[in-house]
């Protein structure tokens, strides 16, 4: 194999034109050949990405004072990454649907999967002004595609959000929106990010 040795380029890094990438592995360094990497923007590739930027808005969203910034790190702390970064991991991994429309006074079907450990999980339900927790007293299933029913009160627009219910500023009492973390699922077969909500009549 051939051996580069020039010191030249001992700490060169990224692209030259669009011919050769200059990088470093394990403190050695190399250079390959430039190429184009594939993005064959699949629906489930689409959808993905549209949940991920989804999550990035509600961060924007919620991290809006260093009392919340500092919780969420908070609870980051043991996987030694950024309460961001957390939010966005947990966001992920975790899904929830909702029928798109429902009757009041009649039980509805959630269906959804954790993407944080079951002991910190809740579910809450905004109806455009108040926030409700409607986890169950027993908790949630940490089981892929769980199902919980919750009746809604009267008719209105309802959207249904996993959350962290251990992240909390001193003082507050939850449920608080900053705890709540995403309302989206990945719609694999159209491509998007299919969001948490029903419409009662």
């Amino acid at each position: 194999m051939t051996k580069w040795i020039s010191p030249l380029f001992s700490d060169a890094r990224n692209a030259l034109g669009k011919s050769v990438v200059f990088s470093n592995w394990k403190g050695r360094p190399y250079f390959r050949s430039y190429v184009i990497p594939a993005n064959p923007r699949t629906a489930k590739q689409r959808a993905h990405r549209a949940v991920m930027k989804e999550l990035v808005k509600r961060w924007q969203q919620i991290a809006v004072s260093e009392d919340v910034k500092s919780a969420w790190d908070k609870e980051a702390l043991p996987y030694q990454i950024s309460g961001y970064n957390l939010f966005v991991k947990y966001g992920r991994l975790s899904k929830i649907e909702v029928p798109s429309t429902g009757t009041a006074g009649s039980p509805i079907t959630i269906t959804y999967t954790l993407g944080l450990p079951a002991n910190k999980a809740r579910i809450y339900v905004y109806d455009g002004s108040t926030w409700t927790d409607i986890t169950p007293a027993e908790g949630l299933s940490s089981e892929p595609n769980s199902t919980l029913e919750w009746t809604p009160p009267s008719a209105g627009t309802y959207e249904f959000y996993i959350a962290d219910g251990e992240v909390l500023v001193e003082g507050d009492t939850p449920p608080q929106p900053y705890q709540a973390i995403t309302k989206w699922s990945p719609d694999t077969v159209n491509g998007v990010a299919k969001e948490a909500k029903c419409v009662v009549s």
